[in-house]
């Protein structure tokens, strides 16, 4: 990481289903001092449950989401959808997370208004610095 990137992040969520995803990405965003906390979740149910607690008390509030698309039940897709609609006034950047290089979904997921960036698994360094820039 360089100077440009020492502004950390207080709280992100990683939202995948895989678990062994979400520790390989616990383990670098850890190695490069990119948040002060994080929570990681196994279905977008889960992490949108923890968000509006978050929203309603206004505490722990997530300053960046991590958030894959495929998943079961509810899919990265219906989580967007319901986080734009919940029309809130925290500014929280969404970036999608995941291994599909489908240039329909990457279409699809920019068109959110939300959505910083698209991300092809997996996570590394060098990605990590592109978020830390995009939502300085």
């Amino acid at each position: 990481m360089t100077a440009a990137d020492k502004y950390k992040v207080d709280l992100a969520y990683i939202i995948d289903d895989d678990e062994v995803i979400i520790y390989l990405t616990q383990l670098l965003v850890k190695n490069v001092d990119f948040c002060e906390r994080l929570s990681s979740f196994t279905s977008a149910e889960q992490a949108m449950e923890s968000l509006l607690e978050a929203i309603k008390t206004g505490k722990d509030v997530p300053s960046v989401i991590l958030i894959d698309l495929n998943m079961p039940i509810k899919d990265g897709w219906v989580f967007l959808d319901e986080l734009s609609a919940l029309n809130i006034q925290q500014n929280i950047p969404v970036f999608i997370f995941t291994s599909s290089i489908n240039p329909v979904d990457m279409e699809r997921a920019l068109s959110y208004k939300i959505v910083k960036d698209y991300i092809i698994k997996p996570l590394t360094i060098q990605k990590v610095s592109k978020i830390m820039r995009l939502i300085q």
